[in-house]
This record gives structure tokens, sequence and C-alpha cells, in this order.
């Protein structure tokens, strides 16, 4: 278990954000065994030990209201947390990116070909409706995203085929190696009749088999779930009820925090994360994770078809400037479609990346702009993001003050998730997008550049053969160097094509009570917050709810 924390004090370990080395590859079962006696009660049966509060409503004020409750649906960040503790999955991740049974009684067998990978499913896995787990579901999991054209599609679509030789045992044949395969195991495991019996249904009031039940679900404002009492896993959940809560405005969410209304708000917005920090009672926690934003260009239909306009809106901003005013220090500049950390430890051409953008250059822009004939507003179109609307206006200022009309468009979060991969000049020429990804490079490339994700995950409609096969062939080969090498050409022509003009990465950042215990955040923001981990059970205190805690921090 990791290291707790004192919700007396608010102070923060930084080694509490680190994953334990010792729980890689171990079954939950053996996990809870390792911790010993006193650790496996506390996470076996919460309520038996008096120093993990049972019960509690958590409030959560986010930015990002689910849309959607579908795991084959669900292509965006609030969608794919409350999805998270619904539904299990094969595999889930320990404090890192280690992965740990979770419906799965072991790590995947191999036959040593990288092409065929077998997992056992426990015998008590069931869902809240009381049917058991089965391989038949599973197959059904990953197999409908394909078959329906789903945006997730790009992480199953290397899979030739399922057998399933009982009801417990499913095998996984893949066309070929594929090498980040088994982060695709972590995906939710739905029960194929009830999905099948009303898929629209099924999206707002769902059965999974994780520790907590849907009882409310208002697309893009609330969702409520309550604790599953029956649930068959392992630990099982301290806090009773979790209630998320779409608050756009971050001074709206700091004062819900503040005043006690909320508990847990997401994210921090730059300019008040001193404020949560010093203030008594409350705490920001900051993590970083697997995320990138940038600016994308529709390639399909209307002005920024053209190199020359894309060239010129890059020299329409000053995005290191931008950064700086307002992401910093929550976030950083990037300059590839990677985060930082991955780029480097990937040993990729930072610093060649680096010297490819421009600084803001007015007259260049308005020369390049006349030189491609622009007579058309140009249109960006961002979601109800307060960091993506500065950012999108102030490209918008700079392109006017280039000679050429422009305009923000917000969009509703569902709104910008359709328009912002249609293609059409009516709907976006210019958008800011976010791509989340995981641990290997593909997990951005493809589904950010290649064209089989348009229509899905990116609105670029980049025109690019030769590019598009290098992304096929990064994702083919086990040969690190080979796909380093070609991870690095594609990037650099994307780059040059400006297809994308990268922006910044966040951190993962939450403002918290110190009523929460056992506080963690997860590099994977899909996971977040996470109130029930392999090693970790968040719970709430309530003696010292209304305003007798004491003392700030951050982490």
């Amino acid at each position: 278990m990791t290291e707790s924390t004192d919700s007396e004090t608010g102070d923060r370990n930084e080694e509490s954000l680190r994953s334990p080395d010792n729980t890689k590859g171990l079954s939950r079962r053996q996990l809870l065994t390792g911790l010993g006696t006193a650790g496996a009660t506390a996470l076996a049966g919460c309520s038996a030990n008096p120093t993990t509060p049972d019960g509690g409503d958590l409030r959560i004020g986010t930015l990002h209201p689910p849309v959607t409750l579908d795991p084959i649906e669900i292509h965006d960040v609030g969608s794919a947390q409350m999805a998270e503790k619904i539904f299990d999955s094969l595999y889930t991740y320990d404090e890192s990116t280690e992965l740990v049974p979770q419906i799965a009684t072991g790590r995947p067998q191999t036959d040593g070909s990288d092409r065929r990978y077998t997992v056992e499913i426990r015998e008590d896995a069931a869902f809240q409706n009381g049917q058991s787990v089965l391989a038949e579901d599973v197959k059904y999991s990953f197999e409908a995203p394909v078959e329906e054209d789903a945006p997730e599609s790009w992480r199953f679509d290397m899979i030739e085929s399922i057998d399933t030789p009982d009801d417990r045992t499913v095998r996984f044949n893949l066309a070929y190696p594929y090498p980040a395969f088994t982060h695709s195991l972590t995906h939710e495991i739905v029960p194929k009749s009830v999905r099948e019996a009303g898929r629209e249904k099924f999206a707002e009031e769902p059965v999974g088999s994780g520790p907590f039940e849907v009882r409310h679900f208002s697309k893009e404002k609330k969702a409520k779930v309550v604790r599953w009492e029956d649930y068959w896993g392992e630990p099982k959940p301290a806090i009773a009820k979790i209630t998320a809560i779409h608050q756009e405005s971050p001074i709206t969410r700091m004062m819900s925090l503040v005043s006690g209304r909320n508990r847990i708000i997401e994210p921090v917005s730059p300019r008040i994360q001193d404020r949560l920090a010093k203030r008594s009672g409350t705490n920001v926690g900051l993590r970083k994770g697997h995320s990138t934003y940038h600016i994308g260009f529709n390639m399909n239909d209307g002005p920024t078809t053209d190199e020359t306009v894309r060239k010129a809106i890059d020299y329409c901003i000053d995005m290191g400037n931008e950064v700086e005013n307002f992401i910093e220090p929550v976030g950083e500049r990037v300059h590839s479609p990677l985060p930082k950390e991955m780029a480097e430890e990937w040993d990729m051409p930072l610093q060649k990346w680096r010297d490819m953008s421009v600084p803001r250059n007015t007259s260049k822009a308005e020369q390049l702009f006349s030189e491609a004939g622009v007579n058309k507003e140009i249109e960006i179109l961002v979601p109800k993001d307060p960091k993506r609307k500065e950012i999108g206006r102030k490209l918008a200022t700079g392109i006017r003050e280039a000679g050429q009309r422009a305009s923000v468009s917000p969009a509703t979060w569902e709104g910008y998730l359709e328009k912002h991969v249609s293609g059409s000049a009516s709907d976006y020429m210019v958008y800011i997008d976010g791509t989340h990804g995981g641990t290997d490079p593909d997990s951005f490339i493809y589904q950010t550049l290649h064209h089989d994700q348009e229509g899905k995950t990116q609105g670029l409609f980049y025109d690019n053969a030769d590019l598009m096969e290098h992304i096929k062939r990064a994702r083919k080969t086990t040969d690190r160097e080979k796909r380093r090498e070609l991870y690095a050409s594609i990037i650099t022509e994307a780059l040059e094509d400006r297809a994308i003009l990268p922006a910044y990465s966040y951190q993962n950042s939450f403002g918290y009570k110190n009523t929460v215990r056992n506080f963690r955040i997860h590099q994977n923001a899909q996971l977040n917050p996470r109130v029930v981990s392999p090693n970790n059970v968040m719970s709430i205190n309530d003696t010292d709810f209304l305003g007798s805690d004491q003392g700030g921090g951050s982490r």
C-alpha cells in the first residue's frame, strides 16, 4: 500500500504519488496477501478498520461532464472517469502503469509469438444484475468497438479473432504483434445481453461489474453513482455515493470547494492554485499525465486545406507566451504530439522540433494570407474549456491583426466531439484538441494523425499516404529502435506540413478537502479521481468537515 496521508495536517508527501515496485505482476488476491493481515483488512473490508471511515457522499465539481456511460462509445475524459467506477476490466493499473488483474485471474499468457494472448476469468466476477461475467461478454466488449466503428476502435483493430474455448477462457489472436496490446486489455467489460437489448438505454442506465451502480445521469450536467453493496471484487469501496457535477467556471469550482459544497474539484486553474494550496482545509494535488493539446486544421474543406494558410495561422500566435500566461504552472509547452517525458524517454529530436516552432509575426502572416487569397472567415472550434477558449481567442486576435476575419465557436462537449471530426468547413476550419493516450507513442500518433481515425478521434483529413503507411509500420513492429526512427520521422513531417501545431500538456490537477482521505492521483486521467484501486481506498472523514479541519497543502 502506498504511504497514507494525514488528513489532520494536510501534509502531503511526494512519495505518495509514486508506484510501489513490489506489486508488479501480482494478482489482486496475491496483492492482498502480500500486504499482510492489517493491510488486507483495510482493503477488503474498510468498515472493519477504525482508521478508514465508511460511507459518505463524495461530490465532485468538474470541467469534464460525462457525455455517455457506455464504454463502447466513450471518447472523452469525463465519461471515462465515471465509467471506470461502474465497470471493471480484465486488468487495471497499479499506482503507476503496471497491470494488475481485476476480472482476470492472473497475467495474460502468451505463446511466444506476441500474437496470441490467453486470459482466464474469475469465477466470482459478476455484473450488477446478478449475471456472471463470461467469456462471451469479454469477446463482445472487444469486438463491438471495431464492428461499430467506435472512436476507440484503434485500440482493438489489430485483433484478428477472439476464441472462447469455455465460459472462463478468452484467447485473443492478433493479425500482427502490437507492442502495446496488454494495455488494450484495460478496456471495460460490458454484459452483451443487456447492451444489445437497448444501446441507447445502456448509455444512460448501464449495468457493469464495478463497485458503483448508476442512480442518475443527466448528459453533460450531472451523474450520480452509489456503492454496490454486493460488489464481488476486492478491495471494497468505503464511499457510499459519488456525484459529479459540471462546473465550467474555475472560480465557481474553487468556491464550491472552499464552501464545502464539493469535496473535490477538477481541474485546478493556474490562477487559483496557490490560493487553494495555502487555504486552511483545502489541498492541491498535481501529477503529470498522459495528455497533450494541439491546434488542428481541417484539411478536407475550406481555406485551411492550403498549407500556405496553415503556415500563416502559425505566425498569428506566440504559443510559448500563451502557455506561460494561461497554462503554467499546471501545464507546460510541448513541441510534438507526445508528452515531453515520453519524447525524452524515446530519445526523440526535441530540439529539432523546438526549432521548428515560429515566433508571432503579423507581417509574415499577412503576406502568406495574401498569397493564398483567403476570402472567408476562419472559424476556430473549441469545447467549453476556459483554457482552450483563451488560446482560441488569442489565435483569432492574431488572425484579425493579419487582416483576416476570424471567430471562436465554443460548443458543448457533445457538440464539439461531433463537429470537430465532420470534415466540414461549416463546422470548423481550426480546432483545439486534446489527446489522452497511454504509455506507448502509438496511442498519441495513431489517433491524432492516422486517416483511419478521421471522423472518430480527429478531423484533420491529412492526405499523406507515405506517412500513413509509416504509422502502420510503427505499430506493427516490436523493434523499439525502428519504431523510434519511424515516429521521429512521422512527427517531423507532420510538423513541416503544419498538419497540427503542438501547444501544451496538462498535469492532472485536483483541489480537495482535508476530509478526503487516501487521495491519490493517477497519471492516466481517465482513472481519476481514483476511489478504489488495487492498493488504496479513498474515504471521507466527516468528523472535521464543517470547518474544523486544519491546514492546507499541495502535492
